[in-house]
């Protein structure tokens, strides 16, 4: 993997120099645009098979590696070992439907856990769990997060955990809900949204083989008396509301790292 430095993010392109009058139309042309009008970046972990990282691909990406962070709206690589900052907002879980890696890989549906489609697979060899029709359905782990971008602000973005990654999840999910405050009737369960995590790559095997995984740790507490940090805090919160009342649309076209698998093997 790369050494410490971020890789390829241009630190002007979303900065444009802002002439007289500008700031009077500000969001002008904007107005009937949606959270579900947007796309939301998936944060990934290229592999070797990830076509970012084939020089002979259209998805390259330059300087990209296996190990690496991608994200598939802005088209930027992070280091893996340095890592990203991410304030999580809301998680939910769905099965995934993927087409096998083998029969070309690709994004077919995604279910509720309650679907009726998720009692009819059967599980292979591999630890896959395949539908009657030779499709992965992928129990996934979703992570709705503000990517604290390190120039950009904060973004909107999407983690997802499936296969051994899941582990990772459930560990994180028990961290988050461990933090507490004392409120005025008591010990209370602190908001997601009120704790900055960083997420690192790291290389992990098994007998199947050798891939990336997360690294999370707990970073610290989200600011709430700096103005920047509550306003970021209260876009989480935003993020999260809207995300369950079914505003936030989830668009997996497909899967441009290079499959459905978090496991993808070296």
């Amino acid at each position: 993997m790369a050494g410490k430095a971020v890789a390829k993010v241009d630190e002007t392109k979303n900065q444009i120099t802002v002439f007289e009058g500008l700031e009077d139309l500000a969001g002008e042309g904007f107005s009937e645009v949606t959270t579900s009008d947007l796309a939301i970046p998936f944060l990934r972990i290229l592999a070797n098979v990830s076509p970012q990282t084939n020089k002979r691909e259209g998805a390259y990406v330059e300087g990209a590696e296996a190990g690496m962070i991608y994200n598939t709206v802005q088209n930027e690589i992070y280091d893996g070992e340095e890592g990203i900052q991410v304030v999580p907002s809301h998680y939910n879980r769905r099965f995934v439907e993927w087409t096998p890696r083998e029969k070309g890989g690709g994004y077919v549906g995604s279910y509720d856990p309650v679907d009726p489609i998720v009692g009819t697979t059967t599980r292979t060899d591999r630890g896959e769990d395949l539908l009657p029709n030779g499709n992965i359905l992928a129990n996934t782990a979703q992570f709705f997060v503000l990517l604290l971008h390190p120039t950009q602000g904060s973004q909107r973005a999407l983690i997802t955990m499936s296969s051994t990654q899941l582990k990772k999840s459930r560990k994180w999910l028990s961290q988050m809900q461990s933090l507490t405050g004392n409120g005025k009737n008591g010990p209370f369960v602190l908001p997601m949204m009120s704790q900055i995590y960083r997420l690192r790559t790291v290389e992990e095997h098994n007998d199947k083989g050798t891939w990336f995984g997360w690294e999370i740790s707990r970073e610290r507490s989200v600011d709430l008396k700096n103005k920047d940090e509550k306003a970021m805090f209260e876009t989480a919160v935003g993020f999260a509301r809207s995300v369950k009342a079914g505003e936030v649309q989830v668009k997996r076209e497909a899967d441009s790292t290079g499959g459905g698998s978090d496991d993808s093997v070296m």
